[in-house]
This record gives structure tokens, sequence and C-alpha cells, in this order.
């Protein structure tokens, strides 16, 4: 009996840990921790007093670890997966600024005029003679001269705030810290002059 208990405490706070999933230990607890304090008393009442009050204190123990433990894991994973997202999308907008500047030049040196077509492979020479790579198996699509480039995620991918088949230009992938880099950047409104010193 002490051994399984050891066991059915094991694998329940094991299962605990993970993400999501571990939620399935928040009903299990309610048959094991219940299971395990009626072995402890049992091993109690046959002279190991010192293990069967560590069984029942794991066993109660056992009741918030189970709530806590797969909360904490699923929020970090939650945390791990929007930073990676958000750094997939940063790149993105690279890449559609690189095709940005790419228009700029080729549009220069072939003279074309707004609402001329442009292509990709147009476009090679002014990305040092390399290819776009997708971040995430998006298409990229450098649309005509005086257009903003644009990258279309996959049909089965959603990224960030967007969602799955969407095109992504490079102001509507603006994060929150790119945004505040480009408030702090713009000047601050100089304050207004009071009467006094207009009339100074």
């Amino acid at each position: 009996m002490a051994l399984t208990s050891w066991i059915l405490i094991i694998i329940t706070g094991l299962l605990a840990i993970i993400p999501v999933l571990g939620y399935i230990s928040l009903l299990l607890v309610w048959i094991i921790a219940p299971l395990v304090i009626i072995f402890a008393i049992v091993i109690l009442t046959r002279g190991a007093t010192g293990q069967g009050i560590l069984l029942i204190l794991l066993a109660i123990l056992l009741i918030p670890w189970s709530f806590l433990a797969p909360t904490v894991s699923t929020l970090l994973l939650g945390a791990s997966i929007n930073t990676q997202e958000q750094a997939q999308e940063k790149q993105i907008v690279v890449n559609l600024n690189s095709i940005a500047t790419a228009k700029s030049q080729f549009a220069v040196d072939a003279g074309a005029a707004t609402g001329s077509a442009v292509t990709m492979t147009e476009l090679t020479k002014y990305l040092g003679g390399k290819a776009i790579q997708p971040i995430v198996g998006e298409t990229y699509d450098p649309h005509p001269i005086g257009e903003a480039p644009t990258a279309k995620l996959p049909s089965n991918k959603s990224l960030a705030s967007h969602k799955a088949g969407e095109e992504i230009t490079a102001t509507s992938a603006s994060t929150p810290s790119s945004s505040t880099e480009a408030a702090a950047a713009s000047p601050s409104p100089s304050p207004s002059a009071s009467a006094e010193e207009e009339e100074e």
C-alpha cells in the first residue's frame, strides 16, 4: 500500500506539470487523494507512523498542486508561444521592408511609373541576389509600384494577432514594442507660450 500510494502521488504530480493536459490531474486527484489517505491510515495502524503521516500530508497538498501546476505551466507555454510568434512577425516585417526598399531601387533604375507591375524575380537583384525566405510558410507579393508589399499566411497558420490566410503588411504587423519605439522617436509637442510670454 505504501508503494502504491507513492506511485499514485508521483504520477499525479508529474501529470499536473504538463501544460493544458495537466488539468486531467484536477479530476483524478479527487479519487487518488482519498485513496492515498485511506492507505495511509491503514499504514498508521500498522505502526509506520512517520510514513503514514507523510502520505496524508502529500495527499492533501496534491489537491492545490493539481490546480496550480497545470495553470502555471499552461501560462508559461502561452507566453513562450506568444514571444516566438512576435519574433516571427518581426522577421516578416523585416522581409517586407526589404522588398519595399528593393522596389524603390527597381523603380529608379527601370524608370517604372506608379502602378507598374513588378515580380519577386525582378527584385532578386536588389535583394542581394537572394530570394526572400519564408518564416512560417508565408508567400510574398511585391504588388505594383506605389503599393505596399504583403505576406500572406498559410491557410492553416495563424500568427500573433493575424488569422490564418491573412495578408500582412509592414504597418498591420506593427507590434506594441515597435509602436512604443515610434512614439519615443516622435518629437513631443512644444508647450504653447503663455499670454505674458507672447507680450514680451
